[in-house]
């Protein structure tokens, strides 16, 4: 495992981290058994891991109670990342309230990474980062930073005068949502912060599961890959031809170079300006070992190259909305 400082900050963190969402169950992830996520977080940290990922809002703390009690005894061996995402939250004094509830649900005094995980335009940008300095000052947390902002919001920070509270911007980045590269990845770089990757194999995509729409689960379709007939999602077409047409002509490059397409996924990933550290979800111990599998494979300018037309078609369709989940007058980033 390769360690990276977060942000200018002294911590040193893994540049493969734990997402924790999955652990939480729940209507979007399914049925999860707790005592799975506990031997896949132990695996994790045996393995070299230590950045843990979660939020308040993966189903109301749910995810981060379970993190908390597989990490009585090891806390001091990870850096431990949460979010708040609720709106009302994010006045100062209310942010402060619920960073407590989250040490609670984690069993911790102290918060290494605070994300401000989607942005609320109804609050003004000033109370959130007062909210994040005076968490700082009170020891609470060690580092702010937020997720899925958009280049106007990323400027709306700006204006507030405290961007250096802010040392990493989490954004969905895999092959297949290069969204970003429509300015935020670069205007994030300039503004100082490391890149976060959320949904490095595109919930499975990139993992090699699906190879039709008919083998991608329900719960799971709801992500603007897939088209949304009756606009009650995402409202969008989809790209479904361009993915799936992506996946087959990558197995094939991938097999020639004597790779996995998540190896290969993931390397390509690891060579993108400003990553700092990439996420993967696994729910158990075997899944997690295949992606430690793919830490520290390289892949040649060529292969790199290639890759990145084979997924051009569908950077094309998806655009410069980095929402995952949302389209239209939905977008919650801009």
């Amino acid at each position: 495992m390769n360690y990276v400082k977060l942000g200018k900050t002294d911590i040193d963190v893994s540049d493969l981290s734990l997402g924790c969402w999955s652990f939480a169950g729940g209507t979007y992830w399914g049925e999860q058994d707790d005592g799975e996520s506990q031997k896949t977080i132990d695996a994790a940290i045996d393995l070299g891991i230590n950045f843990l990922d979660t939020a308040e809002g993966y189903e109301s703390g749910y995810s981060e109670r379970v993190v908390g009690k597989a990490l009585k005894g090891k806390r001091n061996n990870v850096v431990l990342a949460t979010k708040i995402g609720r709106g009302d939250l994010f006045y100062a004094d209310k942010m402060i309230q619920a960073c407590e509830e989250s040490m609670k649900n984690l069993q911790t005094d102290y918060i290494d990474l605070y994300y401000l995980h989607w942005p609320n335009m109804r609050v003004p940008f000033e109370e959130p980062m007062e909210g994040l300095y005076r968490l700082k000052k009170q020891g609470k947390i060690r580092a702010g930073g937020i997720s899925n902002f958009g280049l106007k919001q990323l400027s709306m920070l700006e204006d507030t005068g405290m961007m250096d509270l802010l040392e990493v911007h989490q954004l969905p980045y895999n092959l297949f949502w290069r969204s970003i590269e429509y300015g935020i990845q670069q205007r994030s770089i300039e503004l100082g912060m490391g890149i976060v990757c959320y949904s490095t194999l595109a919930q499975g995509l990139l993992a090699g599961r699906y190879e039709s729409i008919a083998d991608v689960p329900d719960n799971l379709k709801v992500v603007r890959f897939y088209g949304d007939p009756e606009g009650v999602r995402h409202g969008g077409k989809g790209c479904e031809e361009e993915v799936f047409s992506a996946v087959r002509e990558l197995k094939v490059l991938c097999a020639e170079a004597g790779l996995t397409l998540p190896q290969a996924c993931l390397a390509w990933l690891y060579r993108r300006n400003g990553v700092t550290s990439l996420l993967t979800g696994p729910r158990n111990v075997a899944e997690l070992k295949q992606n430690v599998e793919c830490v520290g494979i390289s892949i040649s300018d060529e292969m790199a190259d290639k890759m990145t037309a084979l997924s051009e078609k569908v950077k094309l369709k998806i655009g410069g909305n980095t929402d995952m989940w949302m389209n239209g007058d939905k977008i919650r980033t801009f």
